[in-house]
């Protein structure tokens, strides 16, 4: 064999050598990360601690074992000390692509961990600073935002994400509208509240809670006014023309919520009961009672089982002095379904009202009807029970972690 081919072929076997051997501690170093990836995944966090802690003992370059070090830390409720092994990382050199994406999700969850919402989104921009598509990172700029009831910004990041994926979701997205106006309803700012509401309704015509809401912010409106009447009233009786005009407008205000009221009650009649003692009160108070009765059988002709419906009929029947026809149609209720409290105790009151019962008694179950369909507990749970909408607004509303 010639000396040239010789020495060709030896520069190629210690070529390959060096490119493939990987000492005896380096191949360990990878054995122990697997390893700990294993014990965390079955919930080890203690094996899977001291793995890592021996990796970055022996190879302090790891960024990789520094990552899960901290994320263990975190998952075992020590988010503080997770924060110091991540930001550490943060000035190192040369890291990865994947390693850069990690360490801002790692800071991400650490700050959200340690109730630092703002920081927490911070660390996920940074992520879309590297890549704009990137899922994770939009999907927990939207949580957050929602922790912080910054409906806006949330629905912002679902437009983004739901772009970037391809898809579209106009009913999510409208009920994200309906957060930001509930913000500003009780903030008071009940133009702008139904404006998000109207564009809500604009975004996904499917969403007959928005109509809930719109009522909610001209029945509110309309009580800020009569309120501000009457205090103008008592301290300058003199004001005469100024507060009819004031008390002119709420009632045209609250006619307004009534209209709501019965577009929600006609679209969504299963969730009717909401509304109906509103309804009730509202046309009481512009002396309109009697066109509850229209309003509930137009209901009814939509969902003739409406057991809430069925009894706030008998209620107005019985109210109206037609105590037979109250009495009729409360067991013809009661044949849909006996196990209602509401039409029971209108049953109750009614069969009182017939024997020539003291009228104390029945003014007292009167009050008592009146509580429990005003119950604000009760009206959650009735009509969440009804309107998956409902369901997901109430359920968003409360404080999560």
């Amino acid at each position: 064999m010639q000396p040239a081919l010789i020495v060709i072929l030896v520069v190629i076997v210690v070529a390959y050598f060096i490119v493939t051997y990987k000492p005896k501690h380096q191949e360990n170093l990878k054995d122990l990360y697997s390893e700990g990836l294993d014990l965390m995944v079955d919930g080890y966090r203690q094996g899977a601690y001291e793995n890592f802690k021996k990796i970055i003992t022996k190879d302090t370059d790891n960024v990789k074992a520094y990552l899960k070090l901290g994320q263990v830390i975190r998952e075992g409720g020590n988010p503080e000390n997770a924060l110091k092994i991540h930001n550490s990382l943060i000035y190192r050199k040369n890291l990865t692509y994947y390693e850069k994406i990690e360490l801002h999700k790692n800071l991400a969850l650490d700050y959200y961990k340690l109730d630092k919402i703002d920081n927490a989104i911070a660390q996920c921009e940074s992520i879309l600073k590297i890549n704009k598509k990137n899922d994770w990172a939009l999907s927990k700029l939207i949580f957050f935002y929602q922790t912080n009831k910054d409906w806006r910004n949330s629905k912002k990041y679902l437009e983004l994400k739901l772009k970037y994926n391809g898809k579209s979701d106009n009913h999510s997205l409208a009920l994200y509208k309906i957060q930001e106006g509930r913000i500003l309803l009780a903030e008071k700012k009940f133009e702008e509240s139904r404006e998000c509401f109207n564009e809500s309704i604009s975004i996904c015509e499917d969403v007959p809670i928005a109509y809930y809401f719109i009522a909610d912010s001209y029945s509110k409106e309309s009580d800020s006014i009569y309120r501000l009447a009457e205090e103008m009233h008592q301290s300058d009786e003199g004001k005469q023309k100024e507060y009819s005009e004031k008390i002119n407008e709420a009632k045209k205000i609250l006619d307004e919520a009534i209209s709501m009221w019965v577009n929600y009650a006609k679209l969504k009649p299963e969730s009717s009961w909401m509304v109906i003692h509103l309804l009730k009160d509202a046309l009481f108070a512009l002396d309109r009672y009697n066109e509850i009765e229209i309003i509930l059988k137009q209901i009814l002709e939509k969902d003739s089982d409406n057991i809430d419906v069925i009894a706030a009929l008998a209620d107005y029947y019985d109210h109206r002095g037609d105590s037979d026809s109250a009495l009729e149609i409360i067991d013809s209720g009661l044949k849909k379904d006996d196990s209602s409290l509401l039409v029971r105790l209108i049953k109750l009151k009614l069969l009182f009202s017939i024997d020539g019962a003291d009228k104390n008694l029945k003014k007292e179950l009167d009050n008592l009807i009146r509580d429990l369909v005003q119950d604000s507990d009760y009206q959650v749970y009735k009509n969440t029970s009804t309107d998956d909408d409902a369901l997901w607004l109430y359920s968003m509303s409360e404080d999560k972690k």
